[in-house]
């Protein structure tokens, strides 16, 4: 139980170190966030001027705005970067386990009528909502134990983000006058309950699921689950559709004809030599299914041709890790077993060895972006770039090998 555990407060904070890039994105700062306050108190004055332009009760503000405190382990959370960067395997080792499959399958089965109702009224299947849940917060064992206001008021605070973490700030403020709130407790990045939402997602996706009148993702697992299956719902969710499944690549990829974003139904990836990684045949009615080649640790590791359904939940984390975390367990829940038929090749690469292959890449006329060690999409793409350059499968992933050539070795 005790390992159990661990590996639940370790995926949590797993998401937790992509939940800035979930559910909505930075918006550039304004004038406003550039003004730093000199103390924590000019900042109090500022914020409540702002908060109240916004809306929020001016006297339940007045009572709150006492009790708002800083946290600076908040911000070295926020900073800390991990030594490595995490794989394919890294991430699925961490999240899958014999007791989140058994747990996962126990709570299908307990709250099973919660879990149908919301299909039925929201059209996304049991499976991956139970998923998302399992993720998230481990069913709910490990919503997090940092308090929510004062992680956002810290967040909020802090100029780095300051735009994106005050509207946040706001609207929890409201949550919790409007839903009588208190002592709430979640993620260092301020999401909270079950399903990890933060406040502007709940503001727009949460919905009563028992009928008593409130909003409750924390406690109430109706609210929390009609919730969840709301937001994926209203983002796009496509029930008539899985949300990929692992393939094998049978003939060398022509990478001039497509990248990571090409989007092409299940014939013209057949065409190409792209076949179920299980040997099965694709099944007639999927021809016409669009569908993207998403490898995760490049063209020397696992391959998916991911559907509608994988992009809508890149929106609620935007991390193919997790998208990918997501549908397995999901259909994991439902064969019983997690299973990947590509052999495991680890290759581990450092953030440090990050950060010299951006500077190689700026040295050789690739890449124009910042030296953060974290290899985004213009990294990528400059890493394509050299990769075609250099007469090597432009999958964009970095590897040890990779860094050796750039380095001349």
């Amino acid at each position: 139980m005790k390992k159990y555990i661990k590996n639940s407060i370790l995926s949590f904070f797993i998401g937790c170190a992509f939940l800035c890039n979930s559910q909505v994105s930075y918006a550039q700062e304004s004038e406003m966030s550039q003004k730093t306050p000199t103390s924590f108190d000019e900042w109090k004055a500022e914020f409540r001027l702002h908060a109240l332009s916004e809306g929020v009760n001016e006297s339940f503000l007045d009572k709150i705005l006492p009790q708002m405190q800083l946290l600076p382990k908040v911000i070295e959370s926020d900073k800390k970067q991990p030594e490595l960067r995490l794989t394919f395997w890294d991430y699925t080792d961490k999240v899958f386990s014999e007791k989140r499959l058994k747990e996962g399958r126990k709570m299908m089965k307990e709250h099973a009528d919660l879990l149908k109702k919301a299909e039925q009224k929201y059209h996304v299947p049991t499976k991956y909502i139970t998923a998302f849940w399992g993720l998230e917060t481990s069913y709910g064992t490990y919503k997090g134990n940092i308090n929510t206001l004062n992680a956002l008021t810290t967040l909020a605070y802090d100029k780095r983000r300051r735009t994106f973490f005050t509207k946040e700030l706001v609207a929890f403020l409201k949550i919790m006058h409007q839903e009588k709130l208190t002592d709430v407790k979640g993620s260092w990045a301020g999401a909270f309950g079950h399903f990890q939402f933060m406040p502007t997602t709940f503001t727009a996706y949460a919905v009563d699921g028992d009928g008593d009148g409130k909003r409750d993702v924390i406690n109430s697992l109706p609210d929390a689950i009609e919730s969840a299956a709301n937001y994926l719902s209203q983002i796009g969710w496509d029930d008539s559709v899985k949300w990929g499944r692992e393939v094998k690549i049978t003939r060398p990829l022509n990478w001039d004809e497509f990248n990571e974003n090409t989007i092409w139904p299940i014939r013209e990836w057949k065409k190409r030599g792209i076949i179920p990684a299980n040997g099965m045949e694709w099944p007639s009615s999927f021809e016409f299914v669009p569908a993207r080649l998403v490898l995760p640790m490049g063209i020397e590791g696992p391959a998916f041709l991911a559907y509608k359904n994988y992009d809508i939940t890149m929106n609620w984390n935007r991390s193919n890790l997790y998208a990918l975390a997501v549908g397995l367990l999901s259909d994991a829940l439902i064969l019983g077993d997690y299973h990947i038929y590509t052999p495991r090749k680890n290759m581990p690469f450092s953030y440090e060895q990050a950060k010299e292959m951006q500077e190689l890449l700026i040295q050789k006329g690739y890449y124009t972006g910042e030296v953060d060690g974290i290899l985004g999409r213009e990294a990528r793409k400059a890493i394509r770039a050299y990769q075609k350059d250099n007469k090597l499968p432009q999958d964009g992933y970095a590897t040890e090998e990779l860094l050796n050539k750039m380095r001349g070795i």
